[in-house]
């Protein structure tokens, strides 16, 4: 093991133990038991199948939308348009599954999943043309066209599309469902959790694969580290930020498939419930590591269902406020880390 996965598995530790810490002291000072807080949310999650199935649910969208942020972040390319991303390529994914599943059945799902994964793709087109044409900050550029992505599809949902007194598009047929993990096992009878998530960790390996084991995984993070140099090195710079661009987008576009192929079988709008800006926090705690990734995604989904399963005990913004808590703490630790174990400046 190398002296920097060490130092990243340092980090990551001494950021949760932080957040651990700080969120038991407000907890106290709110008059609570940090150890019942937690002692049932842990019950609540793993002592049950469904429990930990719901914890699969939401750590599923997570691990996708992050793979597609990690290459972006891999390139040195802070893309917080995932959000606008992920609903415009959901949304065509789910329009062309409903108007095509009568004729191709099943294999609607591929078809409508490369639609969704092409108009994502160029939502994500624009900020890097603008940014390698025109030298604007993606950071304000991914920013706007959230807004912009969401009123669009409101827009189109509301006024030609949208089932009459809704804000979501018609179901698809029962018939081109993903198979739920309950029907493989009855341990996980009643959750919404399905076979995206194998998906999800398959996408995460082979990401892995390609951003550790080839040239253009290579010249990625040599971008990121170091794009000038790498420009002297004969990488083309800009064709590296360009196809991050659209291929990290294109990516957020396959978290519809665990809400419309796997669980609801239509897309509704705000169906992501912030799950791009999340997807952030998931993808910067694990340091932009695929493999990573699934273990902050899984530990996000339990936050966010056991937030559910201890309402009752404390307010579920409890466990939003130990996620922002997760990211403060990995930026300040991280620093620390770097000056003291690895005698960085």
């Amino acid at each position: 093991m190398s002296r920097k996965l060490k130092a990243n598995i340092l980090s990551i530790s001494l950021s949760l133990l932080t957040t651990i810490i700080l969120t038991s002291l407000l907890l106290i000072i709110i008059g609570k038991n940090p150890i019942t807080i937690y002692g049932t949310l842990i019950s609540e999650v793993f002592g049950t199948g469904y429990g930990l199935g719901q914890a699969l649910f939401k750590a599923t969208p997570l691990i996708i939308c992050g793979l597609g942020l990690a290459l972006c972040f891999q390139a040195s390319l802070f893309n917080i348009g995932a959000e606008g991303q992920l609903n415009i390529g959901a949304f065509v994914m789910s329009f062309v599954a409903y108007n095509l599943d009568d004729y191709l059945g099943i294999m609607v799902i591929p078809v409508a999943i490369a639609a969704g994964f092409v108009m994502s793709a160029l939502w994500g087109l624009i900020p890097a043309f603008l940014k390698i044409k025109r030298g604007v900050s993606e950071v304000i550029t991914t920013i706007m066209m959230n807004f912009i992505a969401l009123a669009l599809v409101n827009y189109l949902l509301i006024e030609f599309i949208a089932v009459k007194s809704t804000v979501r598009t018609e179901r698809i047929l029962d018939t081109v469902f993903i198979p739920k993990l309950s029907d493989i096992s009855s341990v996980f009878q009643g959750s919404s959790a399905n076979m995206t998530f194998f998906f999800a960790i398959l996408l995460a390996v082979f990401m892995y694969f390609i951003f550790y084991k080839t040239r253009y995984g290579y010249e990625i993070r040599s971008v990121g580290l170091n794009p000038t140099a790498s420009r002297y090195l004969g990488v083309k710079t800009n064709r590296i930020i360009l196809w991050s661009f659209l291929i990290g987008a294109g990516i957020t576009s396959l978290v519809g498939v665990n809400f419309i192929f796997g669980y609801k079988g239509y897309y509704e709008l705000g169906f992501s419930n912030n799950i791009g800006f999340t997807a952030i926090a998931v993808t910067l705690l694990a340091k932009n590591n695929p493999i990573g990734i699934i273990f902050t995604a899984f530990l996000f989904g339990v936050l966010d269902y056991g937030g559910l399963a201890v309402n009752t005990l404390v307010p579920k913004e409890i466990m939003l406020v130990f996620q922002a808590l997760v990211i403060l703490s990995i930026l300040a630790v991280d620093k620390v880390v770097k000056i003291y174990y690895l005698k960085e400046d």
